[in-house]
């Protein structure tokens, strides 16, 4: 391989060609070919003229270009020989572009544009982060051991919930993943190229080298390319973060991962797949961050937390009970792990570890998360990352772009206010012609060709297109001078106050303004100058979406203050917000040409904001964000993309440009503003439930890790054994969770996810291991032997974690209280018809079961302890706050007394 680098670097011409020296093979004699072919397996590269080739290095990268590997071009045999082909490359004619067979050749050549996308997860890969994880180990090692010791089959039920948990897991996040897929396929960037003369519109890997695209306003460009014919401006802050628009001509680069913000052009494809320069960017970093999880974050907490305290809690215990365990004096150690003693120790400890494994939270956190994804399809909106569902649930703040969002997009020209003209055109063919010269298609655009009409051409010299952050275009006819359309208080500098009263007027009534100016100097570096003469005021009225009003009702009776962040004159704004029904509407603020202190105040006094850049917008989030709010942004045009990388969640709608859905998590796929409500309530909904649910588990984790301590301290056995447990696993945790996981709920989430199960788990855990304390004491008063205690133990700390339950799942309605009262109702039943199933002692002499029954004094503890669980849970949940309070009240009275 030495010697083809060095055959390469001979070969190229000239260091600039970076690119002619990948792809370039030596074609300066025959001989070297034919000598060349004997040494080169593969396809060939034949160069007919001098190649267009990109310049520049923006990140100053200096990658070599001519050291790497040429993969792209090893594709597994498509053809029978591989060197049968040579592509012939040449610069095609702008108009034709390549042929078919051309592009044919290519792709068999692996010259298209396949980059390596992590897309979401495979099924493998699923199924294994469902089984393969630290819990399941333990749980199934905890199996083994107990089948070593011939434990009963209702020792290992304990295997069901978990098995069930798993298998619903996988395929939920299965189901998922097809779902996300689907819509993905939807709503992925396309590529318009021009093949064989004809418009052709195309997913990008199947972009080809030498490809003409066409390029149009709010296209991502997805090779790199090289311009032919026209001039845009493109925005590269994928690439280098600055978000400033960047003028390209013919013959400038354009670079894979930036998008065109104005104008439109044909460009040839330079290099693509993994040549392309941002491939190279993303091996040295990725500058897509991930939501941060608090849910992920607290689960992993969790984890950990049990993972570091069960196996020496277990060890402790396992030693202790053999410690104290009369071995018979000449017992080896083979006999001693046959003997039913260490059976009786293997239960006790494997109960422990049992009852301190969460092992479901984790299976229906992800299931539920999978659930919401697959709910949200069904209302036709696409998740781009799972975890942005429980930011969702925590959003106080929405902040609406108004076009498209409340807006319905389409624009009618409402009335026009004409000044003397004396350029010689009539108004109606300067916009025909200004049109026809920007061919930029937008919603402006479109009700100014809907009035005007397009049937008027004029030669131009130069033109500036529109872009949003000078809020103008210009064209400069050829003997007519220089027309200027845009917002009359950025066309007209001087001289604004002669129309501003009317076009203040106008404003005021909810109608965006155009002006329509006229100037003789010509355009220079993309401005114009001169006397710029006002020729008409076009207003322009938007059309409110009707579902709009409906949904920002929804958002007002929610808690979410809604706020409109847009491009357009504020007073316009503000009226249409108005009409829409938003709250405190009528506060706004022009952000014109001010500074970025004044900007971060501004963020939370006022709700409408008028004529904002798109650099302001992002500050606006930063700066609420700042104040403590979760922000949700909606947009869909490229002049929103900075605001929706910065804002908590980000969502698109899918008529918007393709940059815009990209960066987003959340895509809208019907456009449809009034899907946001469901969106937002399923957040709630999968974030509260899980909290739900966790609470519960905890009760359990942590009542057993306070009862082996207890079990430690005493030097005793741990009072539960695995199939004891089967009570709690499954009434109270197993078969509740599932039903509660799924119900809806409207609640705003709020506090930090590990704080709020933690305060609502602990009181019940302290309950469990307050009563077992108590039945300890009484142990020799009442003459209870190891099964008794076990007996009155686990029949009181299942009472209790059916209180945990029922505190989790009042308000009832219909659903929970079936529920709630099926579980009490099997619990009864177990605990008095079929004892021996828990190994417990029965309540009455039953003759299958020749066991000592309850005695009646110990049966009054048991309803006593049972009639204090709720007061005294009431009790120590309240602790804390009373605590507080009390203080606090202390200190009030102390400041008082000074």
């Amino acid at each position: 391989s030495m010697e083809k680098t060095v055959d390469k670097k001979v070969s190229a011409k000239n260091k600039q060609d970076e690119l002619k020296s990948i792809i370039e093979d030596d074609t300066s004699s025959t001989e070297n070919e034919i000598s060349k072919l004997k040494k080169k397996k593969g396809p060939k590269t034949v160069i007919k003229e001098d190649m267009v080739t990109m310049k520049g290095d923006p990140l100053g990268l200096h990658v070599p270009l001519d050291d790497e590997p040429k993969e792209s071009l090893n594709v597994k045999d498509k053809v029978k020989s591989k060197d049968d082909i040579v592509v012939e490359r040449y610069n095609p004619d702008v108009e034709k572009g390549l042929s078919t067979d051309e592009v044919e050749l290519r792709i068999m050549a692996g010259l298209n544009n396949i980059t390596d996308t992590g897309s979401s997860k495979s099924i493998p890969t699923i199924v294994a982060s469902n089984i393969f994880t630290f819990f399941n180990f333990l749980n199934f090692s905890i199996a083994v051991w107990l089948i070593s010791v011939r434990a009963s089959i209702s020792h290992l039920l304990f295997m069901g919930v978990i098995t069930a948990n798993i298998t619903i897991g996988i395929i939920q996040e299965i189901r998922a993943k097809k779902t996300i897929d689907k819509l993905s396929l939807l709503s992925a960037p396309t590529a318009i190229v021009i093949r064989d003369s004809d418009e052709f519109e195309i997913a990008i890997q199947d972009v080809v080298i030498d490809d003409i695209l066409f390029l149009s306003s709010g296209k991502q460009i997805p090779a790199d390319a090289v311009i032919r014919h026209g001039t845009i401006e493109v925005n590269e802050s994928l690439l280098t973060g600055e978000s400033d628009p960047i003028i390209k001509r013919k013959g400038d680069t354009l670079y894979s991962g930036s998008f065109v913000v104005s104008g439109s052009c044909n460009a040839q494809v330079t290099a693509v797949g993994k040549d392309i320069y941002i491939q190279k960017l993303t091996n040295q970093a990725k500058k897509y961050k991930k939501p941060e999880s608090d849910l992920l974050g607290s689960l992993k907490l969790i984890i950990r937390i049990v993972g570091v305290i069960i196996l020496p809690l277990a060890a402790t215990l396992f030693y202790l009970n053999w410690v104290a365990t009369d071995w018979s004096a000449h017992a080896t150690l083979a006999q001693r792990l046959t003997s039913p003693e260490y059976a009786a120790i293997v239960k006790s400890t494997t109960g422990a570890m049992i009852g301190m494994i969460p092992s479901g939270l984790f299976l229906l956190t992800s299931m539920a998360l999978a659930v919401g994804v697959i709910r949200l399809a069904q209302n036709n909106t696409l998740v781009q990352e799972l975890y942005c569902i429980e930011m969702l649930a925590r959003v106080d703040t929405l902040c609406l772009d108004k076009t498209g969002t409340i807006t319905d997009g389409t624009m009618t020209v409402k009335s026009i206010i004409e000044y003397k003209n004396e350029t010689g055109l009539t108004l109606k063919n300067t916009v025909s012609a200004m049109l026809n010269a920007q061919n930029d298609q937008n919603l402006t655009s479109d009700a100014l060709a809907d009035r005007f009409g397009t049937a008027k051409r004029i030669r131009h010299k130069n033109l500036i297109p529109f872009s949003s952050s000078r809020k103008y275009s210009a064209v400069q006819f050829d003997r007519y001078g220089t027309f200027i359309l845009g917002a009359p208080e950025f066309v007209i500098k001087d001289g604004f106050n002669q129309i501003a009263k009317e076009v203040d007027k106008q404003a005021d009534e909810g109608y965006r303004v155009l002006v329509v100016a006229h100037s003789d100097e010509d355009i220079k570096d993309n401005q114009f100058s001169g006397k710029i003469t006002p020729l008409a005021l076009i207003m322009i009225e938007d059309t409110i979406r009707p579902d709009a009003i409906e949904t920002i009702d929804y958002f007002k009776s929610h808690n979410v203050e809604v706020k409109v962040i847009s491009g357009d004159n504020a007073a316009t704004v503000s009226r249409i917000s108005q009409r829409a029904g938003i709250a405190n509407a009528d506060k706004y603020i022009s952000l014109e040409g001010m500074q970025d202190k004044e900007v971060v105040r501004s963020a939370s006094r006022y709700t409408v904001f008028g004529r904002v850049s798109p650099q302001q917008k992002k500050l606006l989030i930063e700066s609420m964000k700042n104040n403590g709010r979760t922000v949700a942004m909606t947009g869909d045009g490229v002049n929103d993309i900075l605001a929706l990388k910065e804002a908590d969640t980000s969502i698109a709608m899918a008529s918007g440009s393709e940059a815009a859905r990209n960066v987003a998590h959340l895509v809208l796929l019907d456009s449809n503003f009034s899907s946001m409500p469901k969106v937002v309530s399923e957040g709630r909904r999968v974030i509260n439930n899980v909290q739900r649910v966790s609470t519960l588990f905890l009760t359990k984790t942590i009542f057993s890790f306070l009862l082996a301590i207890v079990a430690i301290v005493r030097k005793g056995v741990y009072p539960i054994e695995t199939n004891q447990l089967v009570l709690i696993d499954y009434l109270v945790i197993g078969i509740p969770s599932f039903f509660l996981a799924l119900e809806p709920n409207n609640r705003l989430v709020v506090g930090k996810f590990l704080w709020n199960i933690l305060k609502a788990a602990l009181p019940g855990a302290l309950v469990v291991m307050i009563n077992t304390l108590i039945i300890y004491a009484f142990e020799g008063a009442l003459g209870m032997d190891q099964i008794t205690l076990s007996t009155l133990i686990v029949i009181s700390a299942t009472v209790v974690s059916l209180t945990v339950l029922f505190r989790v799942s009042v308000p009832f309605n219909k659903m929970r209280r079936v529920l709630f009262f099926f579980m009490v109702t099997v619990f009864f039943l177990s605990i008095i018809f079929i004892p021996h199933f828990f190994d417990f002692s029965p309540f009455y002499h039953q003759d299958i079961y020749n066991r000592t029954p309850l005695t009646v004094p110990q049966i009054l503890l048991l309803i006593v302890l049972a009639q204090a669980t709720f007061p005294l849970m009431f009790v120590l949940s309240n602790l804390y706050g009373w605590t507080k309070a009390f203080i606090r009240s202390v200190l009030n009275k102390l400041a008082d007394m000074q």
